[in-house]
This record gives C-alpha cells, sequence and structure tokens, in this order.
C-alpha cells in the first residue's frame, strides 16, 4: 500500500534541506558580509582617532599670541572662551615672533592650567594628551613636561566618562609617566607581543604610534630581545617604518648595524645595510649622520660608530667588485681590503662602458650613482679614489703604480670633481717614487708620490705597508 508522502510525491529529505539551508546565500554574498564586519571592527577599534582629529590648527596662532598678552596682563579668567582653551591645549609648543613656546616656561604652564580650571571640559585632556606625548622626552621642556603629566592624569582620576581613548589612558597610567615607556617596551617583550601591537595592548589608536612616546618603547623592546633579532627583525623594521620618526631610526639602527658587525649576526649585515640606507641615508653624506638634538654622549658615540662601519661594510664591497672586475688582481684586493676600516670615502672613475659593468652587479648597484664619475673616453680603464686621513689614494686598472697625494696638495686631483677626461688626468707622471729601497732596506721615502707594483727583494705590499705606517700611522 502506498504512503502518504508516495499519494501526494512529498519527499522530504532533513539532511538534504539543512545542506541547502547552508548554500542558502551565496558565497559572494557572504565574503561581502564579512569584510563589511570587518570593516566595521576596525572602525571601533580605531574610533578613539575622532576625539584627537584636530582641525582648527588656523586659530592657534590667535590663541598663542592672546594667551602671551592676557598672560603678561595677568588675566586669570574671563579672557578665553571654551574653544579658545581647547585649542590652547594643542598650542603648548607654537612659537612665533621670537616669542618661545608655552612648554618653555613653567610660569606659563601654570597659567594654562589656572584658566582652564576656570571653564573646565574633558575635552580639553585630548589636547594636553596630544601636547604631552608630541613632547615625550624633550630635553628642553622637562620641568613643563612633568607638570602637564601630573595635571592631565590628576584630571583622569577623577575622569568617570565612557571615551574609550581616556579610559584606556587613566588604566595605563604608568606608562605615561617616568620611565613608562621603557616599561611598556620591556613588557611588550616579555609577553611575546610584536612592538607593532603596542597600541593595541594599550587600547588607544594605532595612529598614536606616531608620537615620539613610542621611540624608547621600540628601544626597550629591541634591548630586551635583541640576541634573537633573527627572529623578529623585519616586523621591526616594519615597525620602525610605521612610527617614522628620524631621531628613532638613528637610535635603534644603529644599534642594529654595531650589532650586525659581530660574527654571530653578520648574516643580516645586507638586510641592515638596506634598512640604513632607507631610514638614514648614505654615510658618505655626513650631514645626514649627524646626531640629533637632545642625543647622550653614549647615543652620539654610538652613531659615529654605525656610520663608520656602515662606511667599511660598503667600502670592502667595491674594494671586491673593483678588484676582481675592473682590475682582476687578487694581490692588490686582499692588501687594499686590510685598509677598508681606514678608508673614510671612495669613488670609481671610468667610462660608461665601466659603470654599466657596475650597475649589473646586484650587491652594490644602487650606490654605484654617488659614487662613480664619468669619463669622456670610451676606453675600459678604471681608477678607484679613496681617502685615508689626511692623504688621497688612487689605484688603476692598469699595473702600473698607485698614488698617494696629501689632500692639501693643490695639483692633486679632488675627489669631488665632477669630470676626468680619462684616467690619465689622475696621474701626475713626475711625481718622486713613495720609497726608494736598496734590498731588503728602505733608504728614504716622500711625502707624497707614487708606488709601482713590481716586487724586488722586498714585495711591493711590504714596502707600501711600510710607508702607509710611516706616513699615516696605520698598521694593518
Amino acid at each position: 500500500m502506498a504512503t502518504v508522502n508516495e499519494i501526494l510525491d512529498f519527499n522530504f529529505y532533513p539532511a538534504a534541506m539543512t545542506q541547502a539551508a547552508v548554500n542558502a546565500i551565496p558565497i559572494h554574498l557572504t565574503r561581502k558580509f564579512e569584510k563589511s564586519v570587518y570593516a566595521l571592527e576596525e572602525i571601533t577599534k580605531d574610533a578613539g582617532n575622532i576625539v584627537f582629529k584636530f582641525e582648527e590648527t588656523n586659530l592657534i596662532p590667535f590663541v598663542f599670541n592672546k594667551f602671551k598678552n592676557e598672560f603678561r596682563k595677568k588675566n586669570y579668567a574671563t579672557a578665553f572662551e571654551k574653544r579658545e582653551l581647547k585649542v590652547l591645549a594643542y598650542a603648548l609648543t607654537h612659537s612665533e615672533n621670537k616669542q618661545h613656546s608655552i612648554l618653555n616656561n613653567t610660569d606659563e604652564i601654570y597659567y594654562v592650567f589656572t584658566i582652564m580650571e576656570s571653564k573646565w571640559r574633558e575635552y580639553y585632556i585630548v589636547g594636553l594628551i596630544d601636547s604631552y606625548l608630541k613632547n615625550w622626552d624633550n630635553e628642553n621642556y622637562i620641568a613643563s613636561l612633568e607638570l602637564l603629566g601630573n595635571f592631565i592624569f590628576e584630571k583622569l582620576k577623577r575622569y568617570d566618562g565612557n571615551r574609550a581613548v581616556l579610559t584606556a589612558m587613566k588604566a595605563n597610567a604608568k606608562f605615561f609617566k617616568n620611565n613608562g615607556d621603557l616599561l611598556l617596551g620591556n613588557e611588550l617583550a616579555l609577553i611575546n607581543k610584536q612592538i607593532k601591537d603596542a597600541t593595541q595592548y594599550l587600547s588607544v589608536p594605532h595612529s598614536w604610534f606616531l608620537y615620539p612616546y613610542f621611540s624608547k618603547v621600540i628601544l626597550a623592546y629591541y634591548e630586551k630581545l635583541k640576541k634573537n633579532i633573527h627572529d623578529f627583525i623585519d616586523s621591526l623594521v616594519l615597525s620602525l617604518k610605521e612610527h617614522n620618526n628620524p631621531t628613532t631610526n638613528k637610535r635603534l639602527v644603529s644599534k642594529l648595524i654595531i650589532q650586525a658587525n659581530t660574527t654571530a649576526y653578520a648574516s643580516l649585515q645586507d638586510k641592515i645595510k638596506t634598512v640604513a640606507f632607507e631610514l638614514i641615508g648614505d654615510p658618505g653624506i655626513a650631514m645626514k649622520w649627524n646626531a640629533f638634538g637632545g642625543a647622550t654622549d653614549s647615543e652620539k658615540q654610538e652613531i659615529k660608530e654605525a656610520k663608520n662601519i656602515l662606511n667599511e661594510w660598503l667600502t670592502k664591497e667595491f674594494l671586491n667588485v673593483f678588484f676582481e672586475k675592473c682590475i682582476k688582481d687578487p694581490r692588490r684586493k686582499k692588501f687594499w681590503l686590510k685598509y677598508a676600516k681606514e678608508i673614510s670615502r671612495f669613488r670609481v672613475v671610468g667610462s660608461i662602458y665601466v659603470k654599466e659593468k657596475l650597475l649589473r652587479i646586484d650587491n652594490i648597484s644602487k650606490y654605484v650613482e654617488p659614487r662613480f664619475c664619468k669619463t669622456t673616453s670610451k676606453d675600459t680603464n678604471s681608477a678607484l679614489m679613496f681617502i685615508m686621513k689626511n692623504y688621497l689614494f688612487i689605484e688603476f686598472s692598469d699595473a702600473g703604480a698607485f698614488y698617494a697625494y696629501k689632500l692639501s696638495n693643490q695639483q692633486a686631483p679632488s675627489i669631488d670633481s665632477q669630470f676626468f677626461s680619462n684616467t690619465n688626468d689622475l696621474k701626475i707622471t713626475s711625481m718622486p717614487q713613495l720609497a726608494y729601497r736598496t734590498g731588503t732596506y728602505i733608504n728614504q721615502t716622500s711625502e707624497e708620490g707614487r708606488l709601482g707594483h713590481a716586487d724586488g727583494d722586498l714585495n711591493w705590499e711590504e714596502v707600501a705597508r711600510y710607508w702607509i705606517n710611516d706616513k699615516l700611522g696605520i698598521n694593518a
């Protein structure tokens, strides 16, 4: 006998209906919904940014000058509207017309507090925090910043609102007081958080990562984990780029260079060299490697040491390439590589043919342009000019001799010249020999001149080493 389902031709399979329900919404719509949810979550996370957006910068000069005038008159209460006080919170480092900034004078900071108290609004805290974190660790404002920090956190203690940024600052007050940046960096390292997640850890807007406050957060994080630098170098570099602070770059990249100059971390040299050029600049341009304002003696020394190491790495690469590709002389390469640390500047001189050959070599191609002087000659001859102490040395691709000129010699070619017709322009063939010898005895030396690469009872390297030690005081 037929069943009801058969008579009605009604076939219901629960498993099939369940599967159909799963596929009821097309996959492209599901993905669209997921993206929308993700976007909303990101907006929610970053919502605190809104209260920190300040669009009245054009009012800062007006409010600043009004403040200066009222300060001189000691008008403590009635002179400012609430909107002007909001602007004033952002104007603490403004200066113009030979008038110093408000943060430069503790009496003026006290005056700011007084007039704000007379018409207090919680939204003033936002601008005060901005001024505080923008000037974190500024040596010029130590006393005023301490006063400003105390004022901010006293106000936050009494804050019972629901602005996410302010409640986060209140909850994390310990990280925004004396050495709080170092404390945060250490804590992030100990709990194995990536430095890029520092703002998330604090529940503050990610845009805050641009504040100078995070400079020593990053530094403390590195110091805590530097033995494992291989594991987090990439994320650290990305964080430096996002932080985008020249002071932090010099602080940290200098330490990375010094660390990579040891055997255990030598594999990182190429990566760190690229980072150093990108974030600081060419060590051949002195001003790019000047110490930042407020640098300690230790930081100044580290920056100087790092610059010299970076220059040495680059010099070694060019010496290797020059003596392998342009000269193909292993003895000269071995000799001059020992002096790489002493070479402060170098430059290759040659035809367009030589330049193109160097540009095809990956590990030096991006550094060739500022270190190459193109001749008008079409021959394949080339020369390497380099400075050690107060001497200019020139090695040539032909087998003849190298030349050593005093930098004070007005007739000597200049390493800064933009034009040479050919490499012969670099030779003054009438110059004396650098050393005169009989057998194994060196009879006489010249202050400057040339030295051939031919051997006698002494090989040319021994004679050159003697002369360099005697005239420059360098023993390599």
